[in-house]
């Protein structure tokens, strides 16, 4: 008949199998050795090195308040400290066996106690098949431990043990040379109080393996919050620096991550919360509105974001190789905002806007912003059209498209640009109409098929010139394919350039210039076999050989 009741226990044989559950590093070792020391109440900590045999041979000595009974030092899960210290940092009793398997020798003698004692723990002397003798020893309060550790060195040991006493709270000398020390927090641009432990928030990026949590010396690197802000690229994230905070608990036996409970969301809270309360401190920044309102189910009070945003600048196509100055300018009652448009609509704006009163207070759209009240209160500039007057058939070129259709390159009269500026508070518009000299239209695959389905309505003027509309076509359909088998990004641009040559020279100058810009391009490649003393004339009839003619260089008139 099964039970009707029963318990979780831990069978007697977990002991047989120590040595596997505890296997640890010489890091690993050292780091719980000299948390049992600060536990114990110790003012500092010297370990000494020594070449034995195929290893080193550590021996740790601490002033704590020593061990009383020596059947705590080696039973596992029985780690003997106050109620104080249980409560605060939930001790697990495992630290002295990360030696499990290793040679060790131990001895201590308790505040309270006239005289010490010491244990030697063979190698195989930790699965509790056998007893281990314990010897009263003359000594002072405190606590001895001497192990031997194959394959280190005495460098290697001193590198290590620098990375464990970075952050640890107690000095810690090394064959008698202090190891350097540092505040956790010292870099914190904010720190909060939470719970018994501190909360720094630290401007810039978390990189993998930086770490978070520091409990006293013995760090993590488990992310706890972050936060961007979302303009201008600046990032906050939170590092915490554990105390006396009950409830927070590490996952044995390593103590390497967090355990997920109740505390630890409420330290993401914390954290977030603190990163938040640190640019309330500030008085300033650059948040989307959500995080604002985060912020305030957090009880932390931020004003509005900054009221700034990026001066407007034309889409390209080739979006990752933007080559504009980035710059910012404060939003204010004559600020418009311009709405996402392709690089076909935005180039031909952008142009006919360049001597207009209105370019200098358009601005980006950055939608992240929708909500915060001076941003509501924006203009924003939207709905553009170009109408294009050519003889017999006009055209209105808009977001969607050219209608009718621009079936080839077109010659107008004139070129009238239209957009409107609405006003969102006020829900009420004006409509502006400027001339332009240029309005491009693109078809839907343009962007990864070079120039041959862009189709351009023109004005002739002195203003557009052929290399103003090779910028111009360049920025609204190159765009360099990615793929793997593709030339690289410089042939396919110097490829795209002389396309967008020819073109220009075609639309603006004739098809006799078109075939001239050609042919220039295709000797600018070869230009070095030709002296610098001498001067080439090149004739080519059809149906006849090509003819070349080598001189002297005409001295300049």
């Amino acid at each position: 008949m099964n039970p009707t009741v029963i318990r979780p226990s831990v069978s007697p044989k977990t002991i047989t199998k120590v040595t596997r559950l505890f296997n640890g590093t010489i890091g690993d070792i050292l780091g719980e050795l000299l948390q049992n020391s600060r536990r114990a109440g110790a003012s500092r900590i010297d370990i000494a090195c020594c070449a034995d045999h195929d290893g080193a041979r550590l021996t740790l000595v601490d002033d704590g308040t020593g061990v009383a009974d020596p059947q705590t030092m080696i039973a596992l899960g029985d780690s003997g400290w106050s109620q104080h210290i249980h409560e605060a940092e939930d001790p697990a009793g495992m630290g002295v066996f990360s030696l499990a398997g290793k040679e060790t020798r131990i001895s201590s003698r308790h505040t309270d106690a006239d005289i010490g004692w010491s244990v030697h723990v063979p190698a195989d002397g930790w699965t509790g098949a056998q007893d281990i003798a314990v010897q009263p020893l003359a000594r002072p309060v405190g606590t001895t431990i001497s192990f031997l550790m194959p394959g280190v060195s005495e460098q290697t040991t001193e590198r290590i043990l620098r990375e464990v006493a970075k952050f640890y709270p107690l000095p810690v000398f090394f064959n008698g040379t202090e190891m350097p020390r540092e505040d956790f927090l010292a870099k914190a641009i904010y720190i909060a109080e939470w719970n018994g432990s501190q909360i720094g928030v630290f401007a810039g990026r978390e990189y993998h393996q930086d770490p978070t949590a520091n409990f006293h010396g013995m760090v993590l690197t488990r992310k706890l919050a972050s936060v961007s802000e979302s303009l201008g690229g600046k990032t906050y994230h939170a590092r915490l620096d554990i105390g006396a905070t009950p409830g927070l608990a590490l996952v044995l036996p390593a103590r390497k991550e967090f355990v997920e409970n109740a505390a630890f969301a409420a330290l993401q809270a914390a954290c977030k919360r603190t990163i938040y309360a640190a640019l309330a401190h500030r008085g300033q920044h650059r948040l989307s509105f959500e995080n604002w309102k985060e912020a305030r189910d957090l009880g932390v009070a931020l004003p509005e974001a900054d009221p700034c945003l990026p001066r407007w600048h034309a889409a390209i196509a080739e979006s990752d190789n933007v080559n504009v100055e980035y710059e910012e300018i404060a939003a204010g009652a004559d600020t418009i905002l311009v709405t996402d448009l392709e690089p076909d609509i935005a180039q031909g704006l952008e142009r006919a806007l360049r001597d207009h009163p209105l370019r200098p207070h358009l601005v980006e759209n950055h939608p992240a912003y929708a909500g915060y009240g001076w941003y509501d209160a924006l203009h924003q500039l939207g709905n553009v059209r170009f109408y294009v007057a050519a003889g017999e058939r006009d055209h209105v070129i808009a977001e969607n498209g050219s209608f009718p259709p621009l079936d080839d390159h077109v010659r107008a009269e004139t070129i009238e640009l239209r957009f409107c500026v609405f006003h969102r508070a006020s829900e009420t518009q004006r409509e502006e109409r400027i001339s332009a000299d240029v309005a491009f239209v693109v078809g839907e695959d343009g962007w990864y098929s070079g120039i041959d389905q862009i189709r351009i309505a023109y004005v002739p003027g002195p203003a557009l010139t052929p290399e103003t509309l090779v910028d111009l076509i360049e920025n609204v359909c190159f765009c360099a394919n990615d793929d793997s088998e593709a030339d690289s990004w410089d042939t396919q641009h110097e490829h795209f350039l002389r396309d967008a040559r020819e073109l220009a020279a075609r639309v603006l100058l004739g098809e006799d210039e078109a075939i001239a810009a050609r042919i220039r391009d295709t000797l600018a490649g070869i230009l070095w076999v030709i002296p610098k003393d001498r001067q080439v004339a090149i004739t080519v009839a059809p149906g006849t050989a090509i003819n070349v003619q080598l001189s002297a260089c005409q001295p300049a008139g």
